[in-house]
């Protein structure tokens, strides 16, 4: 099993652009990019308490449990 960060539902459900995330979080679009597309394996604590203040959501809305 793996956790991961799941940035596309999020995007979609608060109809968000990831070059406007971009600009909300202290991120570049490739990070961003490579997280969205689950390339990173590895995330800061920083990183996470960006996205969370972004999307307004609490963890369990931001992270994604798969078996792969």
């Amino acid at each position: 099993m793996k956790v991961k960060i799941n940035i596309e539902w999020l995007l979609e459900k608060k109809n968000i652009k990831l070059s406007d995330l971009e600009k909300l979080v202290n991120l570049s679009y490739q990070q961003l990019w490579n997280i969205k597309e689950w390339r990173t394996s590895k995330v800061s604590f920083d990183t996470i308490w960006q996205l969370l203040k972004a999307f307004k959501c609490k963890p369990n809305d931001l992270f994604i449990i798969t078996k792969k």
